[in-house]
């Protein structure tokens, strides 16, 4: 049995800076904390530990940082004062990114960091869902729409295939937990009058509106209000919608993935480089800032695209094509991931490098020879990789515990790597695969600059190695060789 792999989260919500915080890190901490091998506690201000119990696990501890502990120091006094010393940092979570960068390199803890304003240099992972920019070899920028994590119910909901419209529109409204810009009191004000629609209009936990307000939009039998709705219901109530207006945070996310055409209004500074490539990529339709927009400007604009279908249909595609919901998984993996450890393969790892490669559950899908060497032919092969300088040949470990193997060989001509990856046997079904190809490809990053591709081949039929490739970020098309075989490749940054 092992101890489980420790994650820190110092991520923060509240009225002011909304919900979206939460909303990413907790979907990444409900993947983690479904595996059964992490413990998670977060660590917040005293007004986000009032919001906790709406996104997080039941399990997940919290900590409620002293207002002179919400740096990172207090922070890391606030987790020693627990005899509780992580295994890895996710921090969400404005200001102090260079000092936390500092403070973690320099205890050799491993830091990933949610990065929308480009800040972060030296974070072991930066991820950067808008795009942004690629920093150097040292750190690891994950960067676009395939690593922004949305909860379980977006993306459980993603996967229904889409239902075709109603004879009346849904039109669904929601300006997140908090809405501190007013948004939703405008909307309310903009589709009074657009009997046409059905409108469900999402008030969040701290939004706070005219009451005179909602009980005249109460009176409007196509306006039906929600309060407060559970994660579950919110996304059953996007996933319901033709159109939707919101803001350009999380929930933009959400709504792209679930194939809901949506207008947009930025209410923070944070969301505007995510909104840009958005409308970049003719994925939504943008109002303006929100000072720029007025009831009358909504209504028009609600008023074009419930007319648009074309335009509606399109808007629906392209948001789908950019956001497969799976961003939440890929994180967890690479959370995972620098909790393990990589060291060479050495000489005494040689027969159970033959027992490992050769049982069943890897051989099947070998793709040199359908028959399996004896000891002294391994041997040959086994002593050459290890004399190769242009092997790399790295066993993945839990603790002392071995996971994985990972060779990469080196085509010093065209600056390319070939892959070659299996889990030590007792350790599949456990979901390390991904994990543990991350970690050696960190380790390649570091060890050998001048290696810019990695490729790979995939047998058609092992569909769990397909899958860790494209999580992994590699492309992934039908050999041209072998017809039963599927040719990897991933550029690296």
């Amino acid at each position: 049995m092992f101890a489980p792999i420790r994650i820190a989260i110092r991520a923060d919500a509240g009225a002011t800076m909304g919900t979206g915080h939460f909303a990413r890190a907790s979907a990444v901490a409900d993947i983690l904390s479904a595996g059964g091998d992490t413990e998670v506690v977060l660590l917040t201000s005293a007004e986000g530990s009032t919001l906790v119990a709406r996104y997080f696990p039941a399990d997940t501890r919290v900590v409620s940082l002293a207002p002179d502990d919400v740096g990172p120091e207090g922070t890391m006094r606030a987790l020693a004062k627990l005899d509780w010393t992580p295994d890895v940092i996710l921090l969400d979570q404005y200001g102090s990114v260079p000092e936390w960068e500092t403070l973690t390199a320099n205890t050799g803890t491993p830091l990933l960091v949610f990065d929308d304003f480009d800040i972060a240099t030296r974070a072991d992972i930066i991820v950067r869902p808008h795009g942004g920019a690629v920093s150097g070899r040292e750190t690891i920028v994950l960067r676009g729409p395939a690593y922004l994590p949305l909860s379980r119910h977006i993306a459980d909901l993603a996967k229904r295939c889409p239902q075709d419209s109603q004879a009346r529109l849904r039109l669904n409204i929601c300006f997140g937990g908090s809405d501190p810009t007013g948004e939703t009191a405008k909307a309310l004000k903009a589709v009074a009058d657009l009997e046409e629609l059905d409108v469900d209009v999402v008030i969040g936990p701290g939004t706070q509106i005219d009451p005179q307000l909602i009980e005249s939009a109460e009176q409007l039998s196509h306006i039906t209000l929600y309060h407060a709705p559970n994660p579950k219901q919110l996304a059953e109530l996007i996933s319901g919608a033709d159109l939707a207006l919101g803001a350009g945070g999380v929930m933009l996310w959400e709504r792209l993935c679930l194939r809901v055409p949506s207008l947009v209004i930025s209410i923070a500074q944070n969301q505007q480089a995510q909104i840009d490539t958005m409308v970049a990529d003719g994925a939504i339709r943008f109002l303006g800032e929100h000072m720029q927009v007025t009831p009358e400007k909504i209504a028009q604009a609600v008023t074009a695209l419930a007319a648009d279908v074309a335009g509606r249909k399109a808007i629906a595609e392209i948001g789908q094509n950019l956001v497969d919901g799976r961003g939440a998984p890929r994180l967890a993996s690479w959370i995972r991931a620098l909790a393990l450890g990589v060291r060479e393969v050495k000489t005494d790892d040689a027969r159970d490098s033959l027992n490992w490669r050769t049982d069943n559950r890897n051989w099947q899908h070998n793709f040199e020879t359908a028959q399996k060497p004896d000891f002294d032919a391994h041997m040959s092969w086994f002593s050459a990789k290890l004399a190769d300088p242009d092997c790399i040949f790295r066993i993945v470990t839990r603790g002392t515990q071995p996971v994985g193997v990972v060779r990469f060989d080196i085509n010093e001509t065209d600056s390319s790597a070939y892959l070659s990856i299996y889990l030590v046997p007792e350790w599949h079904g456990r979901k390390m695969g991904l994990p543990v190809y991350l970690a050696a490809e960190r380790e390649l990053r570091r060890g050998r600059p001048s290696v810019d591709k990695i490729i790979s081949r995939i047998h058609s039929a092992n569909a769990a190695s397909e899958r860790l490739h494209r999580d992994a970020g590699f492309d992934v098309s039908v050999s041209l060789d072998r017809a039963d075989w599927l040719d990897a490749s991933k550029l690296l940054d």
